[in-house]
This record gives structure tokens, sequence and C-alpha cells, in this order.
């Protein structure tokens, strides 16, 4: 069995009021001054890609629904960053729907959450 692992992700409001939760896609790195790869952590030793999720689940009704979608899969989701709707936020949101988009985009090879 494996081990859950603490992802980043981010916790969005569309602006119809749904509510989306993205983890980001990511590598491992084995960046080691002394090349020792025994001491690599696949949960820490990573480099994030905030242009891509791995994981997506959208049109939930509030923010611990859409959180409770991933920890149906994984129960160890670690924090999420909750951005509302808001006019300071609608430039970040609209990045993220973007990155959504392109997640879900047919041919994309990825599984996607639609509620």
């Amino acid at each position: 069995m494996m081990m859950s692992r603490t992802r980043e992700n981010v916790t969005w409001q569309s602006k119809d009021g749904s509510w989306n939760i993205g983890f980001y896609a990511f590598t491992g790195h084995w960046e080691y001054g002394d090349g020792n790869h025994d001491e690599f952590d696949p949960e820490w030793d990573v480099d994030y890609h905030k242009d891509e999720f791995w994981f997506l689940s959208t049109g939930h009704p509030n923010p611990e629904a859409a959180y409770e979608a991933y920890c149906a899969e994984e129960p160890n989701p670690g924090y999420t960053m909750i951005l509302a709707w808001t006019a300071e936020n609608a430039s970040r949101i609209e990045e993220l729907e973007a990155i959504a988009a392109a997640f879900a985009a047919p041919g994309a090879g990825r599984g996607v959450c639609l509620l």
C-alpha cells in the first residue's frame, strides 16, 4: 500500500460561484551535493509546475466539498490555498481557469472529476 503524500494545491471559486480544486504537477529533483540519491524524499524533494495540474475536480458548492473530492482519492492532501472570487483575485483565478481548461481538454490524456 502506497503512503499518502502532501502535495501543493489551490482551491478557487469560479465566477459562477462554484468551487474547484487543482493539484499542481510535479517532478522529483535529485540535486544533492554529495550525489547521495538514497536521501531523496518523494514527498518533499519535488519541484512543482504552477502552470499545470495533475489532479482537478470542479463544480463544487463550497471549498470544503472541493477539498473532500481529493480526500476521497488521497487522504493526505496537506494544506490548500483558498481563493474566493473577488476583484483582487480575479486575475489569478482566470489563470487557474485556463490551467484547468488545458487539463480537461480532449486528448490531454488526464483524468478529471467534473461535477
